[in-house]
Protein backbone atom coordinates (compact mmCIF):
# COMPACT_ATOMS: atom_id res chain seq x y z
CA UNK A 1 0.00 0.00 0.00
CA UNK A 2 1.36 3.42 -0.77
CA UNK A 3 1.82 5.53 2.17
CA UNK A 4 -0.44 8.58 2.04
CA UNK A 5 1.44 12.26 0.83
CA UNK A 6 1.94 14.02 4.20
CA UNK A 7 2.47 17.60 2.08
CA UNK A 8 -1.33 16.21 0.71
CA UNK A 9 -2.79 15.37 4.48
CA UNK A 10 -1.92 18.42 5.45
CA UNK A 11 -3.39 20.54 3.00
CA UNK A 12 -6.90 18.31 3.67
CA UNK A 13 -6.11 19.11 7.35
CA UNK A 14 -5.71 22.87 6.89
CA UNK A 15 -8.73 22.68 4.30
CA UNK A 16 -11.26 20.76 7.00
CA UNK A 17 -10.04 23.35 9.74
CA UNK A 18 -10.95 26.44 7.45
CA UNK A 19 -14.25 24.99 6.27
CA UNK A 20 -15.53 24.38 9.95
CA UNK A 21 -14.89 27.76 10.63
CA UNK A 22 -16.74 29.13 7.67
CA UNK A 23 -19.79 26.74 8.39
CA UNK A 24 -19.72 28.07 12.19
CA UNK A 25 -19.48 31.52 11.47
CA UNK A 26 -15.85 32.12 13.06
CA UNK A 27 -14.94 33.15 9.53
CA UNK A 28 -17.52 35.64 8.35
CA UNK A 29 -18.74 35.72 5.01
CA UNK A 30 -16.19 38.65 2.83
CA UNK A 31 -13.16 38.15 5.27
CA UNK A 32 -10.07 38.31 3.92
CA UNK A 33 -7.76 35.32 4.64
CA UNK A 34 -4.04 36.07 5.38
CA UNK A 35 -1.96 33.05 4.34
CA UNK A 36 0.67 34.11 7.18
CA UNK A 37 -1.27 34.62 9.99
CA UNK A 38 -3.09 31.16 9.73
CA UNK A 39 -0.27 29.31 8.55
CA UNK A 40 1.28 30.57 12.28
CA UNK A 41 -1.68 29.86 13.82
CA UNK A 42 -1.85 26.38 12.65
CA UNK A 43 1.53 25.43 13.05
CA UNK A 44 2.25 25.02 9.07
CA UNK A 45 4.04 26.92 6.47
CA UNK A 46 2.22 28.81 3.68
CA UNK A 47 2.03 25.80 0.96
CA UNK A 48 -0.52 24.01 2.90
CA UNK A 49 -2.41 26.99 3.65
CA UNK A 50 -2.09 28.20 0.22
CA UNK A 51 -3.08 24.83 -1.33
CA UNK A 52 -6.06 24.57 1.54
CA UNK A 53 -7.65 27.84 0.43
CA UNK A 54 -7.32 26.87 -3.16
CA UNK A 55 -9.34 23.88 -2.36
CA UNK A 56 -12.34 25.74 -0.77
CA UNK A 57 -12.19 28.18 -3.46
CA UNK A 58 -12.67 25.08 -6.34
CA UNK A 59 -15.54 24.28 -3.92
CA UNK A 60 -17.18 27.56 -3.87
CA UNK A 61 -16.43 28.84 -0.16
CA UNK A 62 -13.66 30.83 -0.96
CA UNK A 63 -13.58 33.43 -3.99
CA UNK A 64 -9.93 34.48 -5.37
CA UNK A 65 -9.16 38.65 -5.68
CA UNK A 66 -6.63 39.14 -7.80
CA UNK A 67 -4.27 41.36 -5.83
CA UNK A 68 -6.07 41.13 -2.56
CA UNK A 69 -6.28 36.93 -2.27
CA UNK A 70 -8.92 34.75 -1.29
CA UNK A 71 -12.36 35.99 0.25
CA UNK A 72 -14.91 34.10 1.63
CA UNK A 73 -17.69 33.96 0.01
CA UNK A 74 -20.42 35.66 0.56
CA UNK A 75 -24.12 34.09 0.15
CA UNK A 76 -27.89 35.35 -0.01
CA UNK A 77 -31.15 34.10 -0.54
CA UNK A 78 -31.09 32.81 -3.46
CA UNK A 79 -27.85 30.83 -3.13
CA UNK A 80 -29.92 28.92 -0.31
CA UNK A 81 -32.83 28.86 -2.63
CA UNK A 82 -31.02 26.96 -5.50
CA UNK A 83 -28.95 24.79 -3.16
CA UNK A 84 -32.14 23.48 -1.37
CA UNK A 85 -33.42 23.64 -4.80
CA UNK A 86 -30.94 21.11 -6.09
CA UNK A 87 -30.85 18.78 -2.95
CA UNK A 88 -34.87 18.44 -3.85
CA UNK A 89 -33.91 17.29 -7.17
CA UNK A 90 -31.12 14.70 -6.32
CA UNK A 91 -32.60 13.10 -2.86
CA UNK A 92 -35.67 12.83 -4.86
CA UNK A 93 -33.84 10.91 -7.77
CA UNK A 94 -32.39 8.87 -5.26
CA UNK A 95 -35.47 8.01 -3.74
CA UNK A 96 -36.65 7.40 -7.06
CA UNK A 97 -33.72 4.71 -7.54
CA UNK A 98 -34.43 2.94 -4.33
CA UNK A 99 -38.52 2.81 -5.34
CA UNK A 100 -37.57 1.12 -8.61
CA UNK A 101 -35.13 -1.30 -7.20
CA UNK A 102 -37.50 -1.68 -4.60
CA UNK A 103 -36.43 -2.38 -0.46
CA UNK A 104 -36.22 -5.74 1.61
CA UNK A 105 -38.14 -6.15 4.58
CA UNK A 106 -34.98 -5.65 6.92
CA UNK A 107 -34.22 -2.53 5.24
CA UNK A 108 -37.88 -1.53 5.32
CA UNK A 109 -38.51 -2.11 9.16
CA UNK A 110 -35.00 0.14 9.67
CA UNK A 111 -36.52 2.53 7.91
CA UNK A 112 -39.70 2.55 9.73
CA UNK A 113 -37.85 1.95 12.80
CA UNK A 114 -36.00 5.21 12.33
CA UNK A 115 -39.33 7.22 11.69
CA UNK A 116 -40.92 5.74 14.63
CA UNK A 117 -38.09 7.03 16.76
CA UNK A 118 -38.54 10.24 15.50
CA UNK A 119 -42.37 10.11 16.56
CA UNK A 120 -41.69 9.41 19.82
CA UNK A 121 -39.25 12.29 20.23
CA UNK A 122 -41.55 14.81 19.08
CA UNK A 123 -44.88 12.89 21.15
CA UNK A 124 -43.21 13.13 24.08
CA UNK A 125 -45.50 15.23 26.58
CA UNK A 126 -41.77 16.75 27.79
CA UNK A 127 -41.96 21.01 26.67
CA UNK A 128 -40.05 21.47 23.24
CA UNK A 129 -36.40 22.65 24.42
CA UNK A 130 -33.34 23.55 22.30
CA UNK A 131 -32.14 20.12 23.23
CA UNK A 132 -34.68 18.10 21.79
CA UNK A 133 -34.41 20.36 18.45
CA UNK A 134 -31.00 19.12 18.15
CA UNK A 135 -31.86 15.28 18.96
CA UNK A 136 -34.32 15.96 16.16
CA UNK A 137 -32.03 17.46 13.98
CA UNK A 138 -29.85 14.48 14.36
CA UNK A 139 -32.61 11.91 14.14
CA UNK A 140 -33.20 14.21 10.49
CA UNK A 141 -29.79 13.65 9.75
CA UNK A 142 -29.52 10.45 9.83
CA UNK A 143 -32.60 9.49 8.05
CA UNK A 144 -31.58 11.61 5.25
CA UNK A 145 -28.25 9.75 4.96
CA UNK A 146 -29.45 6.27 4.96
CA UNK A 147 -32.08 6.91 2.19
CA UNK A 148 -28.57 8.14 0.50
CA UNK A 149 -26.65 5.10 1.58
CA UNK A 150 -29.30 2.74 -0.01
CA UNK A 151 -29.36 4.77 -3.24
CA UNK A 152 -25.82 3.14 -3.37
CA UNK A 153 -24.61 6.10 -5.86
CA UNK A 154 -21.39 7.80 -5.00
CA UNK A 155 -21.51 10.60 -7.55
CA UNK A 156 -25.16 11.56 -6.08
CA UNK A 157 -23.99 10.93 -2.52
CA UNK A 158 -20.89 13.70 -3.52
CA UNK A 159 -23.71 16.17 -4.95
CA UNK A 160 -25.76 16.24 -2.04
CA UNK A 161 -22.83 16.45 -0.03
CA UNK A 162 -21.49 19.47 -2.19
CA UNK A 163 -25.62 21.20 -2.05
CA UNK A 164 -25.31 20.98 1.59
CA UNK A 165 -22.52 22.72 1.99
CA UNK A 166 -24.01 25.60 2.44
CA UNK A 167 -22.36 27.97 5.19
CA UNK A 168 -23.76 30.00 7.73
CA UNK A 169 -24.40 33.35 5.98
CA UNK A 170 -24.72 35.14 8.95
CA UNK A 171 -22.07 37.53 9.98
CA UNK A 172 -20.82 36.68 13.56
CA UNK A 173 -22.47 39.93 14.74
CA UNK A 174 -25.56 38.81 14.58
CA UNK A 175 -25.45 35.15 16.73
CA UNK A 176 -28.88 35.53 17.82
CA UNK A 177 -30.66 35.53 14.75
CA UNK A 178 -28.23 33.02 13.23
CA UNK A 179 -29.34 30.75 15.93
CA UNK A 180 -33.13 31.47 15.31
CA UNK A 181 -32.84 30.52 12.03
CA UNK A 182 -31.02 27.38 12.53
CA UNK A 183 -33.58 26.13 15.11
CA UNK A 184 -36.30 27.39 12.80
CA UNK A 185 -35.68 24.26 10.75
CA UNK A 186 -36.00 22.21 14.17
CA UNK A 187 -39.21 23.36 16.26
CA UNK A 188 -42.01 21.14 16.90
CA UNK A 189 -44.58 22.31 14.41
CA UNK A 190 -42.13 22.16 11.57
CA UNK A 191 -40.72 18.97 13.14
CA UNK A 192 -43.87 17.84 12.81
CA UNK A 193 -44.70 18.18 9.50
CA UNK A 194 -41.57 16.88 8.45
CA UNK A 195 -42.48 13.27 10.48
CA UNK A 196 -45.24 12.74 8.47
CA UNK A 197 -43.43 14.11 5.03
CA UNK A 198 -40.62 11.21 6.05
CA UNK A 199 -43.72 8.59 6.87
CA UNK A 200 -44.83 9.38 3.38
CA UNK A 201 -41.59 8.92 1.90
CA UNK A 202 -41.26 5.24 3.50
CA UNK A 203 -44.67 4.23 2.92
CA UNK A 204 -44.34 4.82 -0.60
CA UNK A 205 -40.65 3.08 -0.68
CA UNK A 206 -42.62 0.26 0.52
CA UNK A 207 -44.95 -0.17 -1.94
CA UNK A 208 -42.29 0.50 -4.56
CA UNK A 209 -44.10 3.60 -5.77
CA UNK A 210 -40.93 5.22 -7.21
CA UNK A 211 -42.58 8.41 -8.50
CA UNK A 212 -44.79 8.94 -5.47
CA UNK A 213 -41.40 8.58 -3.44
CA UNK A 214 -39.33 11.11 -5.02
CA UNK A 215 -42.55 13.72 -5.28
CA UNK A 216 -42.47 13.23 -1.23
CA UNK A 217 -38.47 13.74 -0.88
CA UNK A 218 -39.00 16.91 -3.41
CA UNK A 219 -41.99 18.30 -1.48
CA UNK A 220 -40.49 17.67 2.07
CA UNK A 221 -36.81 19.47 0.83
CA UNK A 222 -38.56 22.44 -0.93
CA UNK A 223 -40.40 22.95 2.51
CA UNK A 224 -37.94 23.24 4.50
CA UNK A 225 -36.34 25.68 1.60
CA UNK A 226 -39.08 28.01 1.29
CA UNK A 227 -39.45 28.42 5.39
CA UNK A 228 -36.04 29.46 5.46
CA UNK A 229 -35.95 31.92 2.54
CA UNK A 230 -38.69 33.42 4.17
CA UNK A 231 -37.03 33.51 7.55
CA UNK A 232 -33.21 35.00 5.70
CA UNK A 233 -35.44 37.47 3.15
CA UNK A 234 -37.28 38.70 6.29
CA UNK A 235 -34.03 39.27 8.56
CA UNK A 236 -32.40 40.85 5.95
CA UNK A 237 -32.93 44.33 6.33
CA UNK A 238 -32.49 44.38 10.38
CA UNK A 239 -29.31 42.02 10.50
CA UNK A 240 -27.63 43.16 7.30
CA UNK A 241 -26.37 39.54 7.15
CA UNK A 242 -27.52 38.84 3.21
CA UNK A 243 -25.23 39.74 0.82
Amino acid sequence: MTPPDPSRTRVLSVADTLRTRIFDGAIAPGAHLMEISLANELGVSRTPVRGAMARLADEGLLVYLPNKGFQVRRFNAKDVFDAFSVRATLEGMGCRLLGERGLGSEVLAELTAMVDAQHALLHDSGEWTDARGEQWQDLNQAFHQKLLSLADNRWLSEAVERACQLPVIFDSRSRPHKRDAAMLMYRHSQALQALDEHRSIVEALGKQEAASAEAAMREHINANRDLLVLYLRQSAGRTRALA
